[in-house]
């Protein structure tokens, strides 16, 4: 018996050599890597003070340059603005504020995309929002669809207009926020991409 064993330990010991001696000496394989670029969208002041100018009575027209970078070619943005407060302190006023004009809304107008479907790029002040202390209106939505080809890469010029009625405001320095927030389409572009 014990020889029947060595015997069978033998021919399996010389089956494996056999069969390390004719192994491959290299080998390799290949595995498919797939990765998912989701949708994404900056947006940046130009200039982080704007100088509105000055005013005695009136409207006091604010142009403020924003940048919007998506991966997306479609995008949906909207305006925040605040009235317009002496000293910039909306917590403790010590006179009126130069209210914002709601009637007049909120011109977003992106160089190089234009309003998705067609339609108005003047945003009406709709709702309630605020910036940091400062209590604001917040504007309607609008989609806008780039001109390049499955990006949104532009300047965005942001147009809100104070209107100052009270010919004895207090002089004084007086100031306000206006914020641009947007966000990439549903499925990134305007036809479902």
């Amino acid at each position: 018996m014990r020889k029947a064993l060595a015997c069978v330990f033998a021919l399996g010991l010389m089956a494996a050599m056999a069969a390390s001696a004719q192994a491959d000496p290299e080998g390799s394989a290949v595995a498919a890597v797939h990765v998912k670029v989701v949708p994404n969208i900056s947006v940046t002041p130009q200039v982080p003070i704007v100088d509105a100018g000055s005013i005695q009575i009136g409207d006091l027209t604010g142009m403020i340059p924003f940048v919007v970078h998506a991966n997306t070619e479609a995008v949906t943005m909207w305006v925040c603005a605040t009235d317009l407060y002496k000293g910039d302190d909306p917590v403790n006023p010590t006179v009126d504020p130069i209210p914002l004009n709601l009637s007049a809304g909120a011109t977003i107008d992106p160089s190089g995309a234009n309003v998705l479907g067609g339609g108005s790029n003047v945003a009406s002040f709709v709702g309630t929002c605020a910036i940091g202390d400062f209590p604001a209106a917040e504007s309607e939505r609008i989609a806008f669809e780039s001109k390049d080809n499955g990006t949104f890469s532009h300047d965005v010029m942001v147009t809100v207009v104070w209107t100052l009625s009270n010919n004895e405001q207090p002089q004084g320095d007086y100031g306000g926020r206006v914020m641009l927030s947007a966000m990439v389409m549903p499925g990134g572009s305007p036809i479902g991409g």
